[in-house]
């Protein structure tokens, strides 16, 4: 009887041990799922990003170092169909490249009668007329890609008439040939004896105009 009785109380010890395992077992599998559930209504419920993200594309127009701008005072405005802000970028970009204001003003009114948007026949684009032979070294030495945008159109207009004055000394009517004619063809036209043509003259003579206009109003402001 004592054998048989102890082996009794082996297998209820034995019992006890299992129904342990088995309560620990299944106390893991509940964290488990709990855990898994969890994150599972956690993603479900997280807020959805819905913003939508547009990217701006911009094209620089180069800023002057201000100790090369003229003062306020110094700016007058033309009556032309040229925006105040537009004439005084103008005077900026003269200022910094030592270009007369009327001379640039002058071509405007001679090349394109102030309309930004007008394209010649001969692929001539904007105030400037500026040929599309020079679109592409113009967008890689500056960032102007657009020749029908004002700004950027006198922008690269000045820097090459502002090269050729610079070139040939101040001589504007020399600049202005080759402004329009290209370095190459004035400097044929002055192998055969031609120092001036309609386009230089006509330019020039606008270009007093200004001038006497400008003084005009500061004689009287004055005054």
């Amino acid at each position: 009887m004592a054998t048989e009785c102890r082996r009794t109380k082996s297998k209820r010890i034995n019992r006890n041990k299992l129904m342990k395992v088995y309560a620990y077992g299944i106390l893991l599998l509940l964290v488990v799922i709990g855990g898994v559930m969890g994150l599972l209504i956690g993603r479900a419920t997280a807020p959805v990003n819905t913003e939508i993200v547009t990217e701006t594309v911009t094209v620089e127009v180069p800023v002057y170092e201000a100790d090369k701008l003229p003062e306020l005072g110094e700016v007058f405005y033309y009556d032309i169909p040229l925006s105040d802000s537009l004439q005084r970028y103008i005077y900026e970009v003269c200022a910094d490249e030592g270009v007369p204001v009327t001379l640039v003003l002058a071509m405007i009114e001679h090349e394109s009668r102030f309309n930004p948007e007008v394209v010649s026949s001969t692929d001539d684009y904007g105030l400037m007329q500026i040929n599309e032979v020079n679109h592409e070294w113009l967008e890689e030495d500056f960032r102007c890609a657009d020749m029908l945008n004002p700004y950027q159109n006198v922008f690269c207009g000045i820097k090459i008439i502002a090269k050729y004055i610079e070139k040939y000394e101040d001589d504007y009517g020399k600049a202005l040939m080759a402004y329009n004619m290209g370095d190459y063809g004035a400097r044929k036209a002055w192998q055969n004896g031609v120092t001036s043509t309609n386009y230089s003259t006509s330019i020039l003579e606008l270009m007093q105009k200004y001038e006497e206009v400008s003084h005009s109003a500061n004689s009287n402001a004055t005054e």
